[in-house]
């Protein structure tokens, strides 16, 4: 029992009489039925506060938390005796998964039951577990407050980011193809195969317009068309040592495993098969390129158990493993950082002599605190410092991936907090202008 502001504001009001009681016998007396009157306000106070045993809590856990996505947490707890009682509520789950607010107020309702929410952050990956629930109930007199301590232990895994990929999916069941991130490019001449009807929107072309539904409509009516089926992909990541800087909330190997899972996604959903590879200094996982849902499963897996390594990538033996596994044309996407061209040379290299065989795009992300200090203003002498050697840094990154774009591979430098769209629409393009 935790006694309240109220009960301590009375015991100093009765240490004040017992001071009096050496004045006067009558106010001894006083001091006396004073505090057996508030001895009894506290029994009977702290008898209707619910008993220890009897709490029931159940917690509803989003299945699987998504890294990187704000999610929320359900708890629900009943007890019969209670009804009524105004509580607060501080559940106990891993720091990593970034929960808020600690703790949530509320008031059991007639039948002692309680729901309560609050969000959380996951920033990494694994598997973690929940610990108890604390309940802090205060008495109906408001005398004294109870803490209750409730086991609730309950396994939880934080998996690449789902609710990407169901976002996504939604999406294209409601025909919404025009979202950032989702829009189409198509050259001439490209390979083509008809995917459905659409009303006309300016800017259509016209001989893609369909006569014949559109006399049935009476209104004018587009053909939709899409790409090439049944074509490879593989993804690359590297785990090596400069994946590990944080970018934003999220390293950037978390940016780039949820980035990878939603690409994985949209390729199934053309037809295309989907493979992986992770390497550090060595080649530590691989699978092949398969179609098919279940191959999506596997690679969801296979990101959940990836981690990063603080060892140098070895694009040598990375990539001679691609050419021996995958002798197929394919997509090669090699999610990794880009630096200085010095110290890019090797994935420069090995990249533009893959191209030979395979369609290679080099993703990288960039520093967003490097970004914020190249675009603010020079306002005092050091900050022109601080911008001139992020100027130094950025124009290093483009010089590399020009090198890339000479010998014939394709690039993408963007945002960390961006990645996932601008690399599935890089894939779109891809696949719109038959590149493959």
């Amino acid at each position: 029992m935790i006694p309240q502001p109220r009960l301590l504001a009375a015991l100093l009001a009765g240490a004040g009489l017992i001071a009096l009681a050496t004045l006067s016998p009558v106010f001894l007396a006083i001091a006396v039925l004073y505090h057996g009157a508030l001895f009894a306000l506290l029994i009977r106070d702290a008898r209707g506060l619910p008993r220890r045993s009897g709490f029931t809590v159940l917690r509803d856990l989003p299945r699987p938390l998504s890294l990187g996505a704000l999610q929320t947490v359900v708890i629900a707890i009943a007890h019969p005796g209670a009804a009524g009682f105004d509580v607060e509520v501080a559940d106990h789950p891993p720091e990593d998964l970034n929960p808020t607010p600690a703790a949530v107020a509320g008031r059991f309702d007639g039948s002692g039951t309680l729901s309560v929410s609050y969000q959380v952050h996951p920033r990494h990956r694994g598997a973690f577990r929940f610990r108890r629930v604390d309940l802090r109930i205060h008495s109906r007199g408001g005398w004294l407050l109870r803490l209750y301590r409730i086991p609730a232990e309950q396994a939880a895994a934080v998996y690449p980011n789902v609710l990407a990929v169901r976002q996504y999916d939604l999406t294209l069941r409601r025909g919404m193809r025009t979202e950032i991130g989702l829009r189409r490019f198509r050259r001439p001449g490209a390979a083509t195969a008809f995917a459905g009807l659409r009303d006309y929107l300016p800017g259509d072309d016209v001989r893609r317009i369909s006569w014949k539904a559109s006399a049935r409509r009476d209104a004018p009516v587009t053909m939709e068309v899409e790409a090439e089926r049944a074509q490879q992909a593989v993804i690359a990541i590297d785990c090596g040592r400069l994946m590990t800087a944080p970018a934003g909330a999220l390293s950037k190997l978390d940016h780039a495993v949820n980035a990878a899972l939603l690409l994985a996604f949209v390729a199934h959903r053309l037809g295309d098969r989907v493979g992986m590879l992770t390497f550090s200094d060595r080649v530590l996982g691989f699978l092949p390129p398969e179609p098919g849902p279940a191959q999506i499963g596997r690679l969801n897996e296979m990101l959940y158990a990836v981690r990063p390594e603080y060892a140098e990538p070895d694009f040598a033996e990375a990539f001679s493993s691609l050419v021996m596994r995958v002798p197929r044309r394919s997509l090669i996407v090699v999610l990794t950082d880009v630096l200085d061209p010095q110290a890019s040379l090797e994935l420069v290299q090995h990249a533009v002599r893959m191209s030979a065989r395979h369609l290679v795009l080099v993703v990288a992300m960039a520093d967003p605190e490097l970004i914020a200090a190249r675009r603010a203003p020079v306002d005092r002498v050091s900050r022109a410092y601080e911008w001139a050697a992020a100027e130094e840094l950025l124009a290093a990154r483009r010089e590399s991936f020009e090198s890339l774009r000479r010998g014939g591979v394709l690039g993408l430098d963007v945002p960390a907090g961006q990645l996932s769209p601008a690399l599935v629409e890089r894939f779109l393009q891809v696949k719109d202008r038959a590149l493959l």
